[in-house]
């Protein structure tokens, strides 16, 4: 029996904004009070967002301030991503019927959902196979995990995962439009070796189908790849009068970095 799943089209958000909004529907759905949800979203202005644990270490702060790009605390783990170009999509569920409970299960299940989205645009994706070694990198898709994606070996989605309790939050970056430029300068406090091996490891949708790709058709993509592989039905919706709330009361604690 299919699923039934809220589909939220968020549009831009500023950045703070977007992760507590995040929070927001575990919270709710933790509760009892929302199904799961399949979250799709934007930024304005760009961000880069860090893991919960990160540090600016490698990261060029003063080039963050004149690119207009924002920085902003994450509730899952993991490297640095820049939002810009990107789509992001979020998803709150809880295991049980078709869900694993296990963390590196219910990854999978879930890339279920993007794999097939890929496909149907004609790219032929892997998940990634490189494990996350120390010393870190500063940037997101210098490494590909067995929970990422890849197009010929270069990553192109990058993704993140964190318990509530029962509730799982996973959400992650789907590249669109090129990075390369920007990430070669916030980047460049790396070590040249690390920074040239991120800029060979990236690619985005639009090198890869080589042609230019609106948001509407990723999103479209999206939903029906879902819906295909993990048998969910979607309705359309949006954030609640109590989400909305929620996510005002949030917002403060991402935007600090300390």
């Amino acid at each position: 029996m299919a699923q039934h799943w809220r589909l939220i089209e968020s549009g831009p958000g500023e950045p703070a904004w977007n992760m507590a909004v995040d929070e927001a529907l575990v919270i709710r759905h933790s509760r009892g009070e929302s199904p799961p949800v399949l979250r799709l979203y934007t930024w304005n202005p760009p961000a880069l967002s860090l893991g919960y644990f990160q540090k600016m270490t490698g990261i060029r702060s003063d080039l963050l301030d004149r690119l207009g790009i924002v920085p902003v605390r994450r509730s899952t783990g993991g490297r640095a991503v820049l939002h810009s170009g990107d789509l992001t999509y979020s998803i709150v569920v809880s295991p049980g019927q078709d869900i694993p409970l296990g963390l590196a299960d219910s990854y999978r299940y879930l890339c279920k959902g993007l794999l097939a989205t890929f496909a149907s645009l004609g790219i032929e994706t892997r998940l990634g196979s490189e494990r996350l070694r120390k010393p870190f990198p500063a940037s997101c898709f210098a490494v590909a995990t067995p929970v990422d994606i890849t197009w010929r070996g270069r990553k192109f989605v990058g993704s993140a995962q964190k318990r509530f309790g029962s509730t799982i939050l996973q959400h992650g970056s789907i590249l669109i439009r090129s990075q390369t430029k920007i990430l070669s300068e916030i980047f460049s406090g790396e070590e040249e070796v690390k920074l040239q091996a991120l800029l060979e490891k990236v690619t985005c949708l639009e090198e890869i189908l080589e042609r230019r790709i609106e948001l509407d058709e990723i999103s479209e993509a999206l939903a029906d790849g879902f819906k295909k592989a993990l048998n969910i039905e979607f309705y359309p919706d949006k954030l609640n009068s109590e989400e909305e709330m929620l996510a005002t009361s949030l917002a403060g604690k991402y935007a600090k970095l300390v």
